[in-house]
Order: structure tokens, then C-alpha cells, then sequence
């Protein structure tokens, strides 16, 4: 391991998990910062999907110390992403991440469009949703798949499942976090059995999204959903740009 490589992974987890604890994304940063460490695209997929778990882990202990978790609804929709992610990271080696980076910027680009014109989106929660399990479990289901591959704009899209639902935004970031985190296990499992994860960089960018999560997640709680809100709608654009142009 180049020791300036771990500390260029450290940092940047920090920076990443000051903004994807609450709105997601984190993946289009950490996956560029490690294959520029040289890494295979795999590997690098592989080490970023195992450092997402202290991410999760981190900004759920910090959402969940609020009070901010609804764990019935976060398990639930846990256990289906996972199911999806088993089969997104058994099938990594066989897709074309690019045509999959264009496929999330044309959903993403639709997600921004619905935030924007209803502007009140996400900012009240209602105590008593009326969900469809059938769409929402179709639709986690194939983010799932797409997590366990690539996973850049899973946690995003996954907050938004939760808004459409009813929550408010900060409600949603909450549970998107125990979602990654139950998603993440089986899929890192997966890459680790296939030799995909270089544990040492995959724990100098965790312990930076360690901190870098405990911290924006507070921030999150204490500014507010209008706060997260703009955050999201700012993240989003940039991820759409990013994913467009490939990672």
C-alpha cells in the first residue's frame, strides 16, 4: 500500500461522507479516488462497496441517536435491495458500466425534474403513508441490482423511494442508510469471495467516511429538510454530469 494513496483515500471519504450521509452519491467520488490508486475497475467497485458499509454504519448510529429512523419500513426495503444486490455483484464482470452510468443519469434527470416542480416534496412527512408494495418492491428490487454493481446514486435513489412514500427528506436519508448498510453486506461478501476488495485502501477511505458520515448526518439534523433538500438537488445535477460523462 502507497502511503500516499491511503491518505488521498482517507480525505476524501471525509469529503464524502459529509454530503452522501444525507443525499447519497458517495460512490462517484470514492470509485474515481481508487482507481486512480491503479486498481482494476472490479477491484475498485469491490473496495468501494466494503467501504460503504462504515459509511452506512456511521450515519445511521449518528440518524438513529435522533431518532430519525423508521426501522420497520428502512428493514423491509433493506431486504429487498439485497436480494437485487446479490445479483447486481454476481453480474459485475459481465456489464458495461458505461451504458449503466447513462441508464441512472436519464433516471436521476427525471428525479430532479419531479423534486423541482413539486417543491413541497419531502419537506412534511405523512404519519400514515398509503404504499404500493408491489411498485416499491419492483423498484428497490432493480436499484438493488444496480447497487450491488456500481451503486454511484443507489443511496439518492433509494432516499427519493422513501419521499415518494411520504417520508420527509431527512427521514428518508435516515433510512436509506440502514438500506445500504443491509445491502451492502451480502454484495460485499460477494465481491470479497471473488478476491475484488483491497482491504487496506477499502479501510483508509472507510475510516474517512466514517467521520466524514457522522458529521453530515448531524449537520443534515440540525439544518433541516429545506437544507437537505437543496443539498440533494445540487448532488443530483452533478452526479447526472458525472454519470453522463462516465466515471
Amino acid at each position: 500500500m502507497e502511503p500516499i494513496f491511503a491518505i488521498m483515500l482517507f480525505a476524501g471519504g471525509i469529503l464524502e461522507g459529509l454530503y452522501a450521509s444525507t443525499v447519497g452519491c458517495g460512490s462517484l467520488v470514492s470509485i474515481p479516488l481508487l482507481l486512480l490508486t491503479g486498481m482494476p475497475i472490479h477491484t475498485a467497485i469491490g473496495t468501494n462497496r466494503f467501504s460503504v458499509i462504515f459509511l452506512e454504519a456511521a450515519s445511521a448510529m449518528k440518524f438513529q441517536s435522533k431518532k430519525k429512523i423508521t426501522w420497520k419500513y428502512a428493514v423491509i426495503i433493506g431486504l429487498i435491495a439485497s436480494c437485487g444486490s446479490v445479483i447486481g455483484s454476481s453480474l459485475v464482470i459481465n456489464i458495461d458500466e458505461k451504458h449503466l452510468n447513462i441508464a441512472t443519469a436519464i433516471i436521476l434527470a427525471v428525479v430532479i425534474l419531479l423534486v423541482i416542480v413539486k417543491d413541497k416534496l419531502g419537506l412534511k412527512e405523512n404519519p400514515h403513508p398509503k404504499i404500493n408494495w408491489t411498485a416499491v418492491s419492483a423498484a428497490v428490487f432493480l436499484l438493488g441490482i444496480y447497487g450491488g454493481f456500481l451503486g454511484a446514486g443507489f443511496g439518492t435513489s433509494i432516499t427519493l423511494v422513501f419521499v415518494m412514500m411520504g417520508f420527509n427528506f431527512i427521514t428518508g436519508a435516515a433510512n436509506s442508510r440502514i438500506v445500504g448498510l443491509i445491502m451492502s453486506v451480502p454484495a460485499t461478501i460477494i465481491f470479497a469471495h471473488n478476491g475484488m476488495i483491497n482491504y487496506e485502501y477499502g479501510l483508509s477511505l472507510g475510516l474517512g467516511t466514517t467521520i466524514g458520515g457522522w458529521i453530515g448526518a448531524g449537520i443534515g439534523i440540525k439544518k433541516g429538510n429545506t437544507f437537505v433538500k437543496t443539498l440533494f438537488i445540487i448532488v443530483v445535477l452533478a452526479s447526472i454530469i458525472k454519470l453522463a460523462l462516465g466515471l
